[in-house]
């Protein structure tokens, strides 16, 4: 059964877990976080990483965004992982709805309240973002 667009809209909301293969700078699909949504774009795509990337060692404040999460808290993860939370992504909502009805998108989960919160924590008091962003995605 497919899902209407309308019920789809409503999934794509601040701290749903996605995987999702429409990224063309990545070479294989990708969970990810939606940090933060307009009427007409999803942003934060902080994407689950199964380990820190080693640039980012060297930079404290990027490495101050790599945000533990438990395999024990999220089943679909084979390991436990780290949100990336150094880059804020954006794409058109519409683009996330479509690829959810190609089936290229799929819904994994929901990230817990104190996970969610302890992000936004750190992204709202990170030199990485301007307070413009901080404004629009992340209150």
């Amino acid at each position: 059964m497919e899902l209407p667009s309308d019920l789809l809209q409503i999934l794509v909301e601040r701290g749903q877990i996605l995987y999702s293969n429409i990224f063309t700078n990545i070479d294989h699909p990708k969970f990810f976080v939606i940090i933060g949504v307009t009427e007409d774009e999803v942003a934060g795509f902080f994407y689950i990483n199964s380990r820190i990337n080693t640039n980012v060692n060297a930079k404290e404040e990027q490495l101050r965004l790599q945000y533990p999460i438990s395999k024990d808290d999220y089943d679909f993860l084979s390991h436990d992982s780290y949100i990336s939370a150094t880059n804020v992504v954006t794409l058109p909502r519409n683009v996330i709805v479509q690829s959810m009805h190609q089936g290229r998108t799929l819904v994994k989960g929901k990230l817990l309240d104190h996970h969610m919160n302890d992000i936004l924590n750190k992204v709202r008091s990170s030199r990485l973002f301007s307070k413009i962003t901080k404004d629009r995605f992340f209150y």
